[in-house]
């Protein structure tokens, strides 16, 4: 997911069918916490497996039956649910009202029970189970019928689904729940000053919330999406909301016949009813978790186009939704779209598994959801993106945020979508990804937008952050319950983490790198990562290179290592000392040591290297000849490196070797100034260093630039956490495990 933002929706008309729905599934109202709510039924609710009456759309070539459905991993145990039942393939089904004010929802879950159990747990939050209409039949008998009565529960916002006698039985079941919800539309009714005094980052964008879209004539229509991430699926649906439950979906929705709908997967069918809708039905989606799930309907314009992969040749069809009269303003993006999709099936060897790949760009007319948390969300075979921030006009330039958002989304189907965090507190291990691979991908094909020198900035702009006060792990202890407070705010998780995939790369190379995320990909397509996974992935692609240990070292603390390094010459040798601490910071919880991959850069034209792993205060080594000696020569390595006296002159005197790297001169002025803010060199000494180093008019203004954007991300105080979560339970808490 990317941060900012602005949302989506249409307009429906209610008929005898509707009604006959909305009394099927017990009402259309909702309101409160999950209850039982919801008047007797006397008829059922129309079947998830009707036929469909039109022929399914050509979605492009099948995919191979391996790719969309994966062996099931639970490998990786749930926080907050039970591990007791596991859902298997979800068919879910909705409706909204014709005021696109509520909705009502239906699910067949196939699930299985590992051991007997008093109750299935789900989680739901402001969803109204409908009476009577919750039932397990098995397997194995689905002439038998067991009624299940839905109870909430007194803590956090999930469902018991309960017998009136016994325990239900080890086995494999189908199970059936109505319910009625409500789609959110503004912040002043979702989030009101209770709740945003509790709740910061309270906003209607969740759930099913209706936007409208507006024509560049101003012309208004409304129209729905999901926002899933980071737990408000449950309120679309009752189910299994943490990552660890990864499962199949079949979704299906009646809406207005003449809106554009869109999910996951293809669409396999619609259907004309009687009273206008039409009934809309997607295929089966690969195995992946609830937050992933997506819905948008509304009076969409849809440009097209066709991927051709570059691992086999196939085509695959492309479409960019955009709100009317607007498609050939997403004519950047598709083209953009297609050179990032290239990138990442070259870089990881694995094709997307669908038969399509849909972006929807919405803008909101009625700009009453000030507080959206983010500015695209990277549903699986089918992303979200704010249309004000991600279309280009015709005639007018791109962003650079419309750059990476794009590329941001489209790594995050690789990293965070085919393999998927463990849990919340591992929320790095998708954001620091697809950062890293926003911003290699932008420099890559968008140097004009991007460089190397201005991730030396964005570097140094997180180094300040890392020694505040405020400044928190990437990946938080879970130590506390019910909270936002393990969550790390998103320049750590999403810049910093960034720069430790960096420097680690700076370490292994870029060939060992790519190597060990395809293992990681492929060992684990379909599942649960953390931590320790990506680690061990990497070590084995770099022959036993110590990874873990310099990732922990990172990920896990607070604070910046210093090294001061000292190179003198004795004879034809240079007898180099280096040593470590904790740069100078206000930390809570200040690091005193890391795991450091430290290369140094020497000879006479600075051309030689030489690469270690400092995992003492102190090291020694020495160099062949007389040599000035240089740490980090990439620039992007995650620590400050200051000099001796002596040190800094020699450096300083070979600098005319680095004068094409222009991240690498701007990285050692921006570590002198560090070093300058805290006294470890003087005026004088930084001076003397900005001057030998020259760096050019347009570094020294994106410096100040930056400079500013500190002071006032300074001045404005209010951390972000994009990844907060709204709603909890009781956490299972598990010890400070490296995972």
């Amino acid at each position: 997911m990317k941060k900012l933002a602005k949302p989506v929706v249409g307009h429906l008309a209610i008929t005898a069918v509707t009604l006959a729905v909305l009394t099927a599934c017990g009402g259309g109202g909702g309101g409160g916490d999950a209850s039982l709510g919801g008047a007797g039924l006397s008829a059922s609710a129309p079947s998830l497996d009707s036929p469909a009456s039109s022929p399914a759309p050509n979605d492009g070539p099948a995919l191979a039956p391996e790719s969309s459905v994966a062996q099931v991993d639970r490998s990786v145990k749930p926080m907050e649910l039970p591990d007791t039942v596991w859902p298997v393939n979800y068919k879910l089904w909705f409706r909204p009202d014709a005021a696109l004010k509520t909705f009502v929802g239906r699910g067949d879950v196939e699930i299985e029970v590992l051991k007997p159990v008093d109750a299935i747990v789900v989680a739901a939050h402001n969803l109204k189970f409908a009476n009577g209409r919750t039932t397990l039949r098995k397997l194995s008998n689905p002439s038998e019928v067991i009624a299940l009565v839905p109870t909430p529960q007194t803590l956090g916002d999930f469902v018991q689904l309960r017998r009136n006698d016994g325990q239900i039985a080890k086995g494999k079941y189908l199970l059936h729940m109505e319910w009625d919800g409500s789609i959110q539309f503004s912040d002043a009714e979702y989030c009101p000053p209770d709740e945003m005094a509790r709740n910061p980052f309270c906003s209607a964008a969740t759930g099913i919330f209706k936007v409208g879209l507006s024509t560049p004539e101003g012309v208004s229509s409304d129209a729905i999406v999901t926002q899933g991430e980071t737990n408000y699926a449950r309120q679309w649906f009752p189910g299994w909301d943490e990552p660890a439950f990864r499962h199949t979906f079949e979704i299906s929705a009646e809406v207005p016949g003449d809106w554009q709908t869109v999910s996951n997967a293809a669409q396999k069918s619609a259907v004309k009813l009687p009273d206008g809708y039409q009934q809309v039905s997607f295929e089966k989606t690969p195995s992946m978790p609830m937050y992933l799930t997506f819905f948008g309907g509304g009076k969409f314009d849809i440009l097209s186009d066709t991927f051709k992969s570059p691992l086999d040749g196939s085509e695959m069809p492309l479409r960019w939704f955009t709100p009317p009269g607007r498609s050939t303003w997403a004519t950047f993006a598709m083209e953009w779209t297609k050179v990032a999709m290239d990138y990442y099936y070259n870089y990881t060897g694995i094709p997307l598994p669908f038969k399509k790949f849909d972006t929807v760009a919405a803008n909101d007319s009625y700009d009453n959801k000030p507080n959206t948390g983010f500015g695209g969300m990277e549903n699986w075979g089918s992303i979200f993106e704010f249309a004000d921030r991600v279309l280009t006009k015709p005639g007018e330039t791109p962003t650079l945020y419309s750059v990476t958002v794009v590329t941001h989304e489209i790594a995050h189907q690789w990293f965070g979508d085919l393999v998927t965090l463990d849990w919340w507190d591992n929320v790095w291990l998708n954001e620091s990804f697809a950062r890293w691979f926003d911003r290699r991908t932008t420099i890559k094909f968008h140097p004009d937008y991007y460089s190397f020198s201005d991730y030396v900035l964005d570097k140094h702009t997180v180094i300040v952050a890392d020694l505040k006060d405020t400044a928190v792990p990437v990946q938080r202890n879970l130590n506390d319950a019910g909270s936002f407070g393990f969550i790390s705010p998103s320049i750590f998780v999403y810049n910093k983490g960034s720069h430790v995939l960096e420097t680690v790369q700076n370490y292994i190379g870029e060939e060992a790198m790519q190597k060990g995320l395809q293992i990681y990909l492929k060992d684990y397509a379909f599942g649960n990562v953390t931590p320790s996974r990506l680690w061990s992935s990497l070590e084995k692609a770099s022959g036993g290179k110590k990874v873990a240990d310099i990732g922990d070292s990172f990920v896990r603390q607070t604070g910046v290592p210093l090294l001061t390094v000292d190179a003198q010459c004795a004879g034809d040798r240079t007898y180099v000392s280096i040593s470590q601490e904790s740069f100078p910071n206000q930390n809570a919880y200040p690091a005193s040591a890391w795991t450091i991959p430290v290369t140094l850069a020497y000879g006479d034209a600075m051309e030689q290297r030489k690469t270690f792993v400092m995992a003492t205060s102190t090291a020694q080594m020495e160099l062949p000849g007389c040599t000035a000696v240089l740490a980090g020569p990439t620039g992007q390595d995650y620590y400050v490196s200051n000099y001796s006296t002596q040190s800094w002159s020699d450096l300083l005197a070979k600098a005319q070797n680095f004068a094409d790297n222009k991240p690498l001169l701007l990285n050692i002025e921006r570590d002198a100034f560090r070093l300058l803010s805290v006294g470890r060199i003087t005026q004088g000494q930084y001076d003397q260093i900005k001057g030998v180093l020259n760096l050019p008019s347009t570094l020294l203004a994106k410096t100040a630039a930056s400079q500013q954007k500190m002071a006032a991300q300074d001045a404005g105080g209010k951390e972000d956490y994009p990844h907060a979560l709204r709603y909890q339970g009781s956490l299972k808490l598990r010890d400070n495990e490296k995972r």
